[in-house]
C-alpha cells in the first residue's frame, strides 16, 4: 500500500442520524405568496416558490427563452414523456423528435376549495358527478380514517365526506419526512389585526381556534406525513368582517373556509383586507458519516507536489526508466529545504515538512471517491501529529 494511504480503524468511522426541524412560514396576501418573509428567491423563480435544483434561477434571458437550459426526452417506443405534454401532442410528434420541458422546477403552497356534494342515491346510475367534485377527498379517505387513532375529528364522515373543505397543500420539500406535531400555527388577519389563530397545541392534529366566535372549536385537521391542512369550519369568525374571498364580486363574512384566499384564476380580484399566515416546523432525518483521518508523527511527511524536489534536480524526469512492467525514478533526489531561518543569510537545518491542503477518501479498490479541502493548509513537521474530522451527509 502506498505510504500516503491509511486505513480507517474501527474507532475512526461513525454513522449517525441528524434530526432537524426547520421552520417555515408562508404569508399569503393580495395575489402574492412570501416564503420566510422573502418575496423572490431568484430572478426566474415565482414569488413564494422554492426551486428544486436551482436551474435557471438567476439566468438572464437575452432575447428569448433559448438562453435557458431545459429538460428534454427523445420520442421513441417507450412512451416516456413529460406531464406538461398533452397526450395528443405526444402522439402527433414524429419519432426521434425532442420532447421538452422547462426549468426551473418550483414548488409552493397550494390552496384548493373542494365544493360540497351530496352522496349519490341508490337510484342514480352514475356517481361521476360526485367523484369529479370530491375525488381528492375520496383519495384521502383511508388516510383520514388511519389518523383516527389521534382524534375522531379525522373521521371520513360529515364534512370530510360531503361538506366543503378548504385544502392547503404543502410539498414535501418544505417539511421533510413530516410536519412536527404541535408546531402548526394558522393566523388570519383582517385590516392588519389578528382576527383568529388556529393551532394544534394538543399535538393530535386538531386545528383549534383560539379567538373570535369560533374560539375553542375544531376548525380543521392536519395530515402530518402527507402535508395537507383540511379546514372545514364555515362559522363566521367576527361579524362585520367582509372581504372578496370568492371572486364573485360579492363580499363574504370571514370564516376558516376562506383562509388562504390570496389569488384568483383571472388575476383580477383578491381579498384586499385579509392576510393569511401558515407557519410550522418540519421533521427531517439526515444520515451522516463522521470520519477521523489521522496523520501521525513521523509519517505522511512526503509530498506529492513536484515542487518539493529541489530546483537543482529540475531534469530528474529525464533520468527515469520505464519498461512494460516497471517505472523507476532516480534515487537520492535532493529535496528543497522549506524551513525558514530567523537569521539573515543563514540556511536552517534541513527538516522534512509538508503543507496538508486536501484529504482524499478512497474505496477498498483504491479509487478516489471524495476530497475534503481545508480552508487553509496545515503545516506538518515530522514531530507533529494531526487528526482531521470529516463529516459527510449521506
Amino acid at each position: 500500500m502506498p505510504s500516503y494511504l491509511r486505513k480507517f480503524g474501527p474507532d475512526d468511522l461513525f454513522n449517525n442520524t441528524l434530526a432537524a426541524a426547520p421552520e417555515t412560514e408562508f404569508v399569503l396576501y393580495s395575489g402574492s405568496a412570501l416564503l420566510n418573509s422573502r418575496k423572490y428567491l431568484g430572478r426566474n423563480t415565482p414569488s413564494g416558490n422554492l426551486s428544486l435544483y436551482e436551474l435557471n434561477v438567476d439566468r438572464i434571458q437575452v432575447h428569448d427563452s433559448s438562453s435557458f437550459i431545459y429538460a428534454y426526452s427523445v420520442k421513441d417506443g417507450s412512451f416516456n414523456s413529460f406531464k406538461s405534454i398533452a397526450k395528443a401532442d405526444y402522439l402527433a410528434a414524429p419519432y426521434g423528435s425532442d420532447l421538452t420541458s422547462s426549468y426551473p422546477l418550483t414548488a409552493s403552497i397550494q390552496r384548493e376549495v373542494i365544493a360540497a356534494a351530496s352522496l349519490p342515491s341508490a337510484a342514480e346510475a352514475s356517481t361521476d358527478a360526485f367523484f369529479d367534485t370530491r375525488k381528492k377527498m375520496i383519495a384521502l379517505g383511508n388516510t383520514l380514517n388511519n389518523y383516527r387513532s389521534l382524534s375522531n375529528s379525522y373521521a371520513y364522515t360529515g364534512s370530510m365526506l360531503t361538506g366543503a373543505v378548504n385544502m392547503l397543500s404543502l410539498p414535501g420539500i418544505f417539511y421533510g419526512s413530516s410536519i412536527k406535531k404541535g408546531s402548526i400555527s394558522l393566523k388570519f388577519y383582517y385590516t392588519g389585526s389578528l382576527m383568529d389563530e388556529a393551532i394544534d397545541d394538543r399535538q393530535n392534529g386538531q386545528l383549534i381556534s383560539t379567538m373570535g366566535q369560533t374560539s375553542g372549536t375544531v376548525v380543521g385537521v392536519a395530515l402530518y406525513s402527507e402535508g395537507f391542512l383540511l379546514l372545514t369550519s364555515s362559522q363566521t369568525i367576527y361579524p362585520g368582517n367582509y372581504d372578496d374571498y370568492t371572486e364573485s364580486g360579492d363580499q363574504s363574512l370571514a370564516s376558516w373556509q376562506y383562509f388562504g384566499a390570496h389569488s384568483s384564476s383571472n388575476s383580477q380580484r383578491y381579498p384586499s383586507a385579509s392576510l393569511s399566515s401558515v407557519s410550522y416546523k418540519g421533521q427531517t432525518n439526515i444520515p451522516t458519516m463522521t470520519m477521523f483521518a489521522h496523520a501521525p508523527a513521523g509519517e505522511l511527511n512526503t509530498s506529492q507536489n513536484p515542487t518539493w524536489i529541489s530546483s537543482s534536480e529540475v531534469l530528474w524526469r529525464d533520468n527515469t526508466a520505464s519498461t512494460s512492467g516497471s517505472f523507476i525514478e532516480p534515487p537520492n533526489l535532493k529535496i528543497k529545504n522549506t524551513i525558514d531561518s530567523e537569521y539573515c543569510n543563514f540556511d536552517a537545518r534541513f527538516e522534512k515538512q509538508v503543507f496538508i491542503s486536501k484529504v482524499g477518501i478512497f474505496d477498498k479498490n483504491k479509487n478516489l471517491i471524495g476530497v475534503a479541502k481545508l480552508a487553509n493548509p496545515v503545516r506538518k513537521k515530522e514531530s507533529d501529529s494531526y487528526t482531521f474530522k470529516l463529516k459527510l451527509d449521506m
